[in-house]
């Protein structure tokens, strides 16, 4: 190898197929519904099947704006990806896609533990509803909305240098 020329990175697997290898680890570890707050993980994958990621615990916070937000947080960019996870409350969405009241309070509420993962090639979320534990809902990075906002902000923005004194 001719260490002049530079050497190509090697390719992460799909970000959907790392979220849901991520999801599979964190349910047998965290198999819950109910978080005191949002986790922040920062996941390792290159070289190896996206099943068999490796995952360390960054942080938590009660509000998951505040999470990503934290300055503590940037440390998630020294790995391959993040994983933030969240648990709260679903309702079904009206037919024009809002939400008429708050998930917490609507009648046919459900309890959802929610897993994004952001790597430099995207951005995909798996969740799972405590009613329906065997079963996964993934999404390839469609989401809409603050939090995938706040998520695409985190990742993909750069860093903030605060002043020295």
């Amino acid at each position: 190898m001719n260490q002049d020329i530079p050497q190509p990175a090697e390719t992460l697997p799909d970000v959907t197929d790392i979220a849901v290898g991520v999801e599979e680890k964190l349910h047998g570890l965290l198999d819950t519904f109910e978080l005191p707050g949002a986790r922040l993980y920062g996941v390792n994958i290159a070289g190896r099947p996206a099943s068999e990621a490796n995952i360390c615990f960054l942080a938590q916070h009660p509000d998951v704006y505040e999470l990503l937000d934290a300055p503590s947080s940037a440390l998630a960019r020294m790995f391959d990806a993040a994983a933030i996870v969240t648990c709260g409350w679903a309702a079904p969405l009206a037919p024009d896609g809002t939400i008429e009241g708050a998930p917490s309070e609507h009648e046919a509420r459900r309890r959802v533990r929610l897993i994004i993962v952001v790597a430099d090639h995207g951005v995909a979320s798996v969740l799972r509803f405590a009613d329906q534990p065997d079963d996964v809902v993934t999404d390839p990075g469609s989401a809409t909305g603050s939090l995938a906002e706040a998520v695409t902000h985190f990742w993909f923005d750069p860093p903030v240098n605060l002043p020295t004194a």
